[in-house]
């Protein structure tokens, strides 16, 4: 008669499967997430062209030290300001509108490209009559009040409030 089994030996997975249930989940995810994975892959190409991946390795690399570096410039008076307006600035950016801040810049961008087309810089005074002709243009106006209402606006939150006695 046979022994008794006392102990049950599972058969464990091996190396080779183990590799090849993993390559088959991450093949599911790179074309379920194919975007992404070509954005990741060229975003770390362009971080190998621009030599900043050996500097971020590094950095990870050594990264308790440089954190304790960072901190300890972070707690400095000087730097705590700036930091402290570098936060404000970024709740001030996170405000605007996004669409009007975009068609700001294109504004200020034509205007700086249109300045330096000009040609005419003889030096002479700008005239009352040429400002006036001036104003008649479209776009000159159209600027005037925009710079009216922006410093309306601004006038108004300036304003210290005004208690009602």
């Amino acid at each position: 008669m046979g022994e008794p089994i006392r102990v049950i030996e599972r058969r464990g997975e091996t190396l080779e499967e183990r590799r090849q249930r993993v390559l088959e989940r991450l093949a599911d995810a790179v074309v379920h997430e194919e975007q992404a994975a070509e954005r990741l892959i060229q975003l770390v190409a362009l971080a190998e062209d621009k030599g900043l991946l050996p500097m971020l390795t590094a950095l990870l690399e050594r990264g308790d030290r440089v954190m304790a570096h960072v901190v300890d410039l972070l707690a400095r008076d000087e730097y705590a300001s700036a930091l402290q307006n570098a936060i404000g600035l970024a709740q001030a950016l996170g405000k605007l509108d996004s669409e009007v801040l975009a068609n700001l810049v294109d504004g200020v961008a034509e205007g700086l490209a249109d300045v330096k087309q000009a040609t005419v810089a003889d030096g002479k005074p700008l005239g009352i009559f040429e400002l006036l002709a001036l104003l008649k243009d479209p776009n000159v106006s159209y600027a005037i009040r925009f710079l009216l209402r922006f410093l309306s606006g601004m006038g108004k939150a300036l304003r210290p409030p005004v208690s009602p006695d």
